[in-house]
């Protein structure tokens, strides 16, 4: 049985239309939603469905078997579904298709719609500022089209015009691009009154977790449901706002409140069962309420692990951190050794390099056969390493197997940039010299999750904030916010290079 607090349960069982739930960290997120989806799915009268909606599979797994586990497996039978955004993009893009609104080449109705584009003809790593990807849009005569958008930071993706068009014209097409052919379409009154339609027809209620992950397409869907009449309920942390970098928009999330003709009645849940103990409580307190607050100092043998917002600074805080990544790929010896440190955090912690996918890219290896060999070419790279071999020769050693692979040798860097990776490589050194190591990971990849005992590294910056207290939905803010509220007991601040502070987010994404 379930044991809701007050603030809950009222919560779960609004009776408002509109519901805004605001939830701290700890608080029991994932619980409420599945309440208020249980809640929802029970009010009888009215057939259709409730249609529970989250940002990526793991959270969407989780969320169903929630509901699974309190209202049983029949509450989430048609009409009743939860799914990703990315999912329902998908569906509402192919009754645009099938009701003739939206032109696909060759007059397709049925596509096969990929994560990416890795693994076909012209996808390759993408530099600025001189080339450009490739996106779908909707043009004039609602013809999907091919269009081109110059790279701002390194990524991964096809920039071939014939490449893209290709896969097009063969019903393939990745989530992004999907993403960018609904923007298109809501921009045209038919199209967006037919998206408003079929959701009304489809479903009388929404029940969106982590709202302030949502791009400006997601929040579209809000707002059409919101004003077609759907019960619509929110749920999320304006406090832990940390994507705009990948495209979320958390401050529009305020313009959805204020924008809807009937309002959005907010329900706070600012009870957390995560914090225990005598420092944490009366720490997330204070930095919810803005006020200053001191960080105590302490090593990287206190804690369970390091977070920074970004990897490089995390390499200095303690040789018994084992980050995830160096640093961003910027060419194919960073790619070399991200793919060399895979092999490593798999051993050690369990867990793949982060960026190895965009790593494989960027060297333009056989997936399926590179990953099958890896281990084997690595490992005794890796063992020469940890017997005392020179770093700098162990970065050659590294640059030659990837040759193996049949693709070309990565370049020697420039003197200071290639002084930087040898110094990459002996600092996993020293990490392969400890018994034990703890995950080192950036702010972002820590968000949702919890440690007893978390260390931070901040910049100068950071620090600064705390000082004079931190503010919602602000970028740096929210950053610092979510870093030290993943503890359960304690969180200390650690001290790495502070000629890193200047690191910036440019992180590829897995």
């Amino acid at each position: 049985m379930v044991r809701l607090t007050p603030e809950q349960a009222l919560a779960a069982a609004a009776l408002d239309r509109l519901v805004n739930i605001v939830s701290a960290p700890g608080s029991g997120k994932t619980t409420v939603a599945a309440e208020r989806f249980g809640y929802q799915r029970h009010l009888v009268g009215d057939d259709r469905g409730v249609l529970g909606l989250s940002f990526n599979r793991a959270a969407v797994a989780e969320l169903r078997a929630r509901i699974g586990a309190r209202w049983g497996v029949g509450a989430i039978a048609p009409p009743h579904r939860v799914m990703t955004f990315d999912h329902l993009h998908v569906e509402l893009l192919h009754r645009l298709l099938e009701a003739g609104l939206v032109n696909w080449p060759n007059g397709l109705r049925e596509l096969d719609v990929r994560d990416d584009y890795r693994g076909t003809p012209g996808f390759r790593f993408l530099t600025p500022p001189n080339n450009f990807r490739r996106v779908a849009i909707l043009n004039a005569r609602r013809n999907v089209v091919s269009d081109g958008r110059r790279v701002e930071q390194p990524t991964t993706g096809i920039g071939n015009v014939g490449a893209h068009r290709a896969l097009l014209s063969a019903g393939v097409v990745s989530h992004d691009d999907v993403r960018t052919i609904l923007l298109s379409a809501m921009a045209v009154d038919e199209l967006r009154d037919f998206a408003s339609s079929w959701l009304a027809e489809n479903f009388r209620a929404l029940v969106i977790d982590e709202v302030y992950d949502a791009a400006i397409l997601d929040l579209n869907v809000a707002f059409l449901a919101a004003e077609a009449g759907l019960d619509v309920t929110l749920i999320g942390d304006p406090w832990q706002a940390l994507y705009k970098w990948r495209g979320a928009t958390p401050d529009e999330v305020q313009r959805l409140l204020d924008a809807t003709t009937d309002r959005f009645v907010e329900y706070q849940q600012p009870q957390s069962f995560r914090f225990a103990g005598d420092q944490m409580p009366e720490l997330a307190r204070a930095l919810r309420n803005g006020e200053p607050v001191s960080l105590p100092g302490g090593t990287s043998e206190q804690v369970d692990v390091a977070l920074a917002r970004t990897w490089r600074p995390l390499w200095s805080a303690g040789d018994n951190i084992l980050p995830l990544s160096f640093r961003t790929i910027e060419n194919a010896t960073d790619a070399a050794l991200n793919l060399l440190l895979d092999v490593v955090t798999r051993g050690r912690l369990g867990a793949s390099s982060f960026g190895r996918e965009a790593a494989i890219a960027r060297l333009g290896l056989d997936r399926e056969r590179f990953l099958g060999e890896q281990d084997r070419v690595f490992q005794p790279i890796i063992a020469g390493l940890r017997a005392g071999r020179a770093p700098a020769d162990v970065l050659d050693d590294v640059r030659n197997v990837i040759t193996g692979f049949g693709v070309n040798r990565p370049r020697r860097l420039r003197a200071g940039a290639e002084t930087e990776r040898v110094a990459q490589v002996e600092r996993l050194a020293a990490r392969l010299a400890k018994e034990s190591v703890v995950p080192g990971l950036t702010v972002f990849q820590a968000k949702g999750r919890e440690w007893d005992r978390v260390g931070v590294v901040l910049t100068r910056a950071q620090r600064a904030l705390l000082t004079t207290g931190l503010h919602e939905l602000e970028d740096e803010h929210c950053v610092v916010y979510v870093a030290l509220t993943r503890a359960k007991r304690l969180c200390i601040r650690l001290d790495g290079d502070s000629a890193l502070d200047q690191d910036t987010l440019d992180v590829p994404e897995d």
